[in-house]
C-alpha cells in the first residue's frame, strides 16, 4: 500500500486549520498539514500530538510531535515514504481550563480522500477497535496485510476528517440492525471522563476495571476484551451521565447511547455488494482480501428447494467488494458454491454445486478454471491447502476426495476411500495429513497426503461439518448433533438423512431442506450440536464442548492464540473457545469453555467465522430467514429472504494470524 499517497491525500487538499484558510505548504518534499484535536466538542489545547509512521519489520517510528494551540489546532509536517501507515496520538491536555493527564487518544489514517484530520474521542474508539490486536502502548505493529487490514477498515468506523462515523456504520443495515452506534457513543464518552474535572473519580474508575493507566490503553484493553467488566462499565456511564428528570435523556451523554446493559462491548459491521449472498466460506489470501463461493444469486428467490446459483465473491481488506455486483466473479459456468471454498499461494478455489471446481487468479479475479479432473465427479463442498501447495477438494455426493498436486488445476486426480461417505470439511495437518469430516454418517476420516489408501476413521457424533488444526496439531470439529447414533428428544420426526439404513441424500441441497425441515417441524429441539476435540494421534480428546451455546455448528477456526472460534447457523451466533492452552484463555477458563458467544443484529444464521492477519473475526452470513429458505412456494414479500445478507466483521477480538491457510493455523510471521 502506498501510504504516503494516501496521507498526502488526506492532509494535503484543502485548508485545515479551524476557521482559517490554510493550505498545503512544500518544502524539500514535506507537506505541512493541520488538524484539530477535541473532547465532548471542546478544543483541548497543549496536547503532544505525534506522528508515528509504522511498516512491516520495523518498530514504529516518532516523525514530529508539536502541541496543539488553544483552539486545539496543530500543524505536522510528512516526509513521503512508500509502504507505511501512519497515525496520530495525542497525549494530555488542557480542556475548559483543566489538565487531562490520563488522556491519550488516537487517529489512524486510511486510504481515502480527507479534507481535514480530526482526533477525538470517537476517532479514538474507530481507531483502536479495527487495530486492537496491534497495538501495544502507543506502538502499532504488524505485517504488511495486517497493517494494511486495520488502517483500511477504520473508516468503516469512524471519518477521520471530521470525526463523525464512518458511511459504512450510518448505512441502514449497520444504524437500525446493530448495537455499534450506540455502544460506540458509550465508548466515547468513558474516553471522556478522563477529559472533565468533575469525572476525575470516574475515569479511575475506567483505568482500574481496565488495568490501565490512559484511556488509549483503557481502550485497547475493552476492545481485545469486550465482555469483560461489561456490565460495569455500563453502570459507570449510567452513574457518570444521569438521567435529566426534566428532558428524561442522559443530556451530557452522546446519542443514541444504549438504553440497555450490552453482553459485550464488540462492535460489528456488515458489508454487502460484489455478488455476496447466502457465503458459504470464506478464505483470505496474503494480501488480506477476502474470497467467498455464494450459494445463490441476489435478488433471486433461492432456497433449498428452488434456486439460482452465484459466483464468487472478492473483497478488499477494508471490506470494499472488487467482484461484480450481482454475479459476483464466474466466466466458467458455476451454479452456486456450497461450503467449497480454498485459497492457495496463485488461486482461489471453489467446489460448486454443478460438479466443476472453479479456478480464479489471485490478482484479478480472471477465470483460469474450470479444473481438470481425471474423471466424473459430484457436486462438491470443502477445499483445504497442504503446507506443500496440495488443495484437497470434498465430492460430497460422490464419496471422494480430489487432489490438485502442488496445486496444479489440470491435474486433478479422484481418490476413492473406503468408508467415506459425503465428505463435507477437510484440514490438513503439519504431517501432511488430510482430516474430512462427513455430513452423512459419524466418521471423521484421516489419511496420509501421499497415500490416501491408508485411511483411517475416528467415531464423532452426526452431522460433522468444519474441521481445523490447531498449532499443537489438535483437530477441533463441529458436529451438529449431541450422538454418534443421532438420539432425538421424544416424539421427534427422523429427519431422512440422519437414520444409519437411510440413502445418502442425492443433492446437497436436498441434503440441507431435510435438516432444515427436521428442525422447523419439531419445534421442541432449541439445541442441537457440540464441538468435538481431537488429539493427533487421533483419540477423542473432548466432546460435548460448547453443548447448549452450540445451535446447528458449522463452521471452525483457529486464532493465533490457538483459541477456536465456531459459527453457529441456528444459533446465529460467533462463539468463542478455550483452546489447548489456557494460558491464552482468560483466568478461570480451560479447554473447551466458551469464552463469549457474540451476537448482533447483522450476525445472520452463520456457516463460517475466519480470522484477519489483524486479529478481526469476519463471519458468513448464510441463510437469513429458515422458513423462506426450504418454502417452495412464493411467499409474497419476504421471498428473497432465503439467503444471509453479505458478511460481518467483528473487530479486534481473536489472536492474529498468518493468511492464507495452507496446513494448520500458522502465526504472524
Amino acid at each position: 500500500m502506498n501510504a504516503f499517497k494516501t496521507l498526502g491525500q488526506v492532509l494535503a487538499l484543502s485548508a485545515l486549520a479551524l476557521g482559517t484558510a490554510t493550505g498545503c505548504v512544500w518544502e524539500k518534499g514535506l507537506k505541512t498539514f493541520t488538524g484539530q484535536i477535541s473532547l465532548k466538542g471542546q478544543p483541548v489545547s497543549g496536547s503532544s500530538i505525534t506522528l508515528w509512521q509504522t511498516q512491516a519489520g520495523q518498530s514504529p517510528k516518532q516523525l514530529s510531535t508539536q502541541r496543539s494551540n488553544t483552539s486545539g489546532a496543530f500543524s505536522i509536517k510528512v516526509q513521503a515514504t512508500q509502504g507505511v501507515v501512519h497515525y496520530l496520538v495525542a497525549e494530555g491536555g488542557d480542556i475548559g481550563g483543566s489538565s487531562a493527564d490520563h488522556l491519550t487518544m488516537l487517529t489512524v489514517l486510511g486510504e481515502n480522500d480527507h479534507q481535514q484530520v480530526a482526533i477525538n474521542e470517537l476517532t479514538t474508539v474507530g481507531s483502536v477497535w479495527p487495530n486492537a490486536q496491534l497495538l501495544e502502548g502507543t506502538a502499532l505493529e504488524g505485517s504488511q496485510s495486517a497493517l494494511t487490514i486495520g488502517s483500511s477498515q477504520v473508516e468503516n468506523l469512524v471519518d477521520q476528517s471530521t470525526g463523525r462515523f464512518g458511511a459504512t456504520l450510518l448505512k441502514s443495515t449497520n444504524l437500525l440492525n446493530s448495537e455499534t452506534a450506540a455502544r460506540m457513543n458509550v465508548l466515547s464518552d468513558l474516553i471522556a471522563l478522563c477529559g472533565q474535572q468533575q469525572q476525575s473519580q470516574a475515569c479511575n474508575q475506567l483505568l482500574a476495571l481496565t488495568n490501565s493507566d490512559n484511556t488509549l490503553s483503557a481502550m485497547t484493553s475493552i476492545a481485545r476484551q469486550p465482555w469483560k467488566n461489561a456490565g460495569e462499565l455500563y453502570q459507570l456511564f449510567q452513574s457518570s451521565y444521569p438521567i435529566n428528570k426534566a428532558t428524561e435523556l442522559r443530556t451530557t451523554a452522546t446519542a443514541p447511547y444504549l438504553l440497555f446493559q450490552p453482553k459485550s462491548f464488540s462492535l460489528s459491521l456488515v458489508f454487502d455488494g460484489g455478488g455476496a449472498l447466502a457465503l458459504g466460506k470464506l478464505m483470505f489470501d496474503g494480501k488480506g482480501s477476502m474470497w467467498s463461493g455464494t450459494n445463490w444469486m441476489p435478488g433471486s428467490q433461492s432456497g433449498v428447494v428452488n434456486n439460482i446459483g452465484g459466483g464468487v465473491t472478492h473483497f478488499g481488506p477494508g471490506s470494499t467488494p472488487l467482484s461484480p455486483a450481482i454475479s459476483g466473479y464466474n466466466g466458467q459456468g458455476i451454479n452456486g458454491v456450497g461450503w467449497g471454498t480454498g485459497v492457495s499461494e496463485k488461486y482461489a478455489w471453489v467446489g460448486a454445486f454443478n460438479n466443476l471446481v472453479g479456478v480464479f487468479d489471485l490478482k484479478d479475479g480472471k477465470a483460469l478454471g474450470p479444473a481438470t479432473i481425471d474423471g466424473d465427479v459430484g457436486q462438491l463442498q470443502g477445499v483445504a491447502t497442504a503446507a506443500n501447495g496440495d488443495v484437497w477438494i470434498a465430492d460430497n455426493t460422490a464419496n471422494h476426495m480430489i487432489q490438485f498436486p502442488g496445486g496444479d488445476y489440470t491435474k486433478g486426480k479422484r481418490h476413492t476411500i473406503d468408508g467415506l461417505q459425503a465428505p463435507f470439511g477437510v484440514a490438513v495437518d503439519a504431517q501432511n495429513r488430510v482430516w474430512v469430516s462427513s455430513s452423512y454418517n459419524n466418521k471423521l476420516t484421516v489419511f496420509p497426503g501421499d497415500a490416501p489408501d491408508q485411511a483411517k476413521t475416528i467415531e464423532v457424533n452426526l452431522g460433522g461439518r468444519g474441521v481445523a488444526v490447531d498449532s499443537t496439531g489438535h483437530v477441533w470439529i463441529a458436529q451438529q448433533s449431541n450422538s454418534p447414533q443421532g438420539a432425538l428428544p421424544p416424539g421427534a420426526k427422523m429427519p431422512p438423512n440422519i437414520p444409519a439404513n437411510a440413502p445418502q441424500p442425492k443433492t446437497i441441497m436436498e441434503e440441507f431442506e431435510a435438516g432444515a425441515e427436521y428442525l422447523l417441524t419439531n419445534p421442541n429441539i432449541t439445541q442441537t450440536g457440540m464441538v468435538g476435540l481431537i488429539s493427533p494421534d487421533m483419540k477423542v480428546f473432548k466432546q460435548g464442548i460448547a453443548k447448549g451455546t452450540a445451535y446447528i455448528p458449522w463452521g471452525v477456526t483457529i486464532d493465533g492464540n490457538d483459541n477456536v472460534w465456531v459459527g453457529n447457523l441456528y444459533g446465529q451466533s460467533l462463539t468463542h473457545i478455550c483452546g489447548v492452552n489456557p494460558a491464552n484463555c482468560p483466568a478461570g477458563k480451560t479447554t473447551g469453555d466458551v469464552i463469549h458467544n457474540y451476537q448482533s443484529g447483522v450476525i445472520q444464521m452463520t456457516t463460517d467465522v475466519i480470522v484477519d492477519d489483524a486479529g478481526n473475526l469476519w463471519s458468513a452470513n448464510n441463510w437469513f430467514d429458515g422458513e423462506v429458505v426450504i418454502n417452495p412456494t412464493y411467499r409474497g414479500r419476504t421471498s428473497t429472504f432465503g439467503g444471509g445478507q453479505g458478511f460481518v466483521v467483528t473487530y479486534g477480538v481473536a489472536g492474529p494470524v498468518q493468511n492464507p491457510l495452507m496446513g494448520p493455523v500458522r502465526r504472524p510471521f
